[in-house]
């Protein structure tokens, strides 16, 4: 083992017997079949998932009515940072988008010729009233990045804008638990209003 060691660390090479250094191969090609086996593995393990599974990930049944589940998705969507760009009550459709930006931005762009400007985020809510106290809620989220790259001798910018649909039940799940808080909290205050 230590000859193998030496052969590694060293300029001087000793004359290692036959035996050392066919085993020495020999565990460099089992280390390199490993890892291209776990990274063919690890990408075919990525799931696309059904048309069914999204639904079923970003869909929920409210137990109150209509006006109440609106407003309080409304309320929500601001409370998490969000712009909203559309609220059609009635359509039932709310649609909102929120964009950080990347303060070193600049730096990036100045050393490396390309920089991520900003991460985005878009919230889509579709609400519908299925009875006077039961309301179907269907929230589709999405990610991305502005990124832009400085181009040839002129350094031309290019932006490059890139989203992709949220995949993660449970950031769903933690939506639609904010959401059925958010209408437990406005209901208290209405009903705390009307005994006023």
């Amino acid at each position: 083992m230590s000859s193998i060691f030496l052969y590694l660390c060293t300029d001087e090479k000793p004359k290692l017997k036959n035996r050392t250094f066919t085993i020495y191969l020999l565990m460099k090609k089992i280390t390199l079949l490993f890892l291209t086996s776990f990274l063919l593995i690890s990408c075919g393990t990525f799931k696309h998932l059904t048309p069914e599974e999204i639904k079923a990930m970003t869909t929920t049944y409210i137990n109150e009515n209509y006006d109440l589940v609106f407003s309080s998705a409304v309320s929500l969507v601001q409370s998490q940072g969000f712009l909203i760009t559309d609220a059609d009550k009635t359509t039932g459709f709310i649609i909102a988008s929120r964009q950080e930006d990347n303060d070193l931005a600049i730096v990036s762009k100045i050393l490396f010729g390309s920089a991520t400007e900003s991460s985005t985020a878009q919230a889509s809510f579709f609400i519908q009233k299925l009875r006077d106290d039961l309301t179907e809620v269907k929230l589709t989220l999405y990610q991305g990045n502005v990124s832009s790259d400085l181009i040839g001798e002129s350094q031309t910018e290019s932006k490059t804008v890139t989203n992709s649909i949220v995949t993660k039940p449970k950031v769903y799940q933690n939506w639609f638990a904010a959401l059925e808080k958010e209408v437990e909290n406005r209901k208290a205050m209405m009903q705390q209003s009307s005994v006023n």
